[in-house]
């Protein structure tokens, strides 16, 4: 599994997220501590 970071940003609004590359698909998780949970973001590109 790859941990990374990403900001988004819309207008003066940010947000940042970790980014899990895992062998099941890609996963946000927000870097809030109000939400505890990972988002399915894209499958796999291999077809799993």
């Amino acid at each position: 599994m790859t941990e990374k970071r990403a900001v988004c940003k819309v207008g003066d609004k940010t947000a940042a997220f970790y980014v899990f590359d895992t062998p099941h698909g890609v996963y946000l998780k927000p870097e809030i501590k109000l939400v505890d949970y990972w988002i399915k973001v894209a499958p796999r590109g291999d077809g799993s």
